[in-house]
């Protein structure tokens, strides 16, 4: 089965081409990778020009995250979906220990995995400290560590472009609810870096505003109907 990679990419020159080589990287390559920069103002439309054919590479008008994301699905054409942030890494295996564990058993559909997580090299020393991750390796069920049959992906809502940073969070309350059934990869799948611009980290009031919102739309979906 055909597997499709959607990466979304906002400013992002630093690490994007690290990570879309560790994607092709892969010891099964995927068949597609797609990337979708969404307005950058830096040179990362210049870094995925640099790949020429090795992805299909598309730009957006600045629309947030997951705006970049469903129009990336909206591209694939695989029935085996994953995705990977820009500025984060696949392991060498990633996708070979998972397209295992989901040809092992059908009734599955989505694997992940674990994180590793770990403080760019870039960060100034004086900074490294309040990156420092309390656990380093843990159960990840984040977004660019799933790989997911795209006929699951198509049974729930696409992920909610009002949730830029936090969309995946009420995406898998929803799925679960919907009755997604998952399965973990006892390894490292991806490396996730932290760094100064992480899109992720909560570090305003809006973006702490936003996480509530998801995590309340997660809880609604997983409560049963009165």
């Amino acid at each position: 089965m055909r597997v499709s990679v959607v990466i979304a990419a906002y400013n992002s020159e630093a690490y994007i081409a690290e990570a879309i080589e560790s994607v092709l990287g892969q010891t099964i390559p995927p068949d597609e990778v797609i990337v979708i920069d969404d307005g950058s103002s830096d040179g990362t439309r210049a870094a995925l020009d640099r790949f020429s054919d090795r992805i299909v590479a598309f730009t957006q008008t600045n629309s947030g995250q997951a705006v970049a994301v469903n129009k990336g699905l909206a591209m694939a054409r695989g029935g085996l979906i994953g995705f990977c942030d820009a500025d984060d890494l696949w392991t060498p295996r990633k996708l070979e220990m998972q397209l295992a564990l989901l040809d092992r058993d059908g009734k599955f559909d989505a694997a992940f995995g674990k994180v590793q997580q770990f403080v760019s090299l870039d960060v100034p020393e004086a900074q490294r400290a309040r990156l420092k991750p309390a656990v380093e390796i843990m159960p990840g069920e984040l977004k660019q560590c799933m790989l997911i049959r795209r006929a699951a992906l198509d049974r729930i809502d696409p992920f909610d472009e009002t949730l830029p940073a936090t969309f995946f969070i009420a995406w898998l309350g929803r799925a679960k609810q919907s009755g997604l059934k998952i399965a973990h990869v006892d390894d490292v799948v991806v490396r996730r870096r932290l760094h100064l611009g992480n899109g992720g980290r909560i570090n305003t009031d809006a973006q702490n505003l936003q996480t509530l919102m998801a995590l309340r739309k997660a809880i609604k979906a997983q409560r049963p109907p009165e």
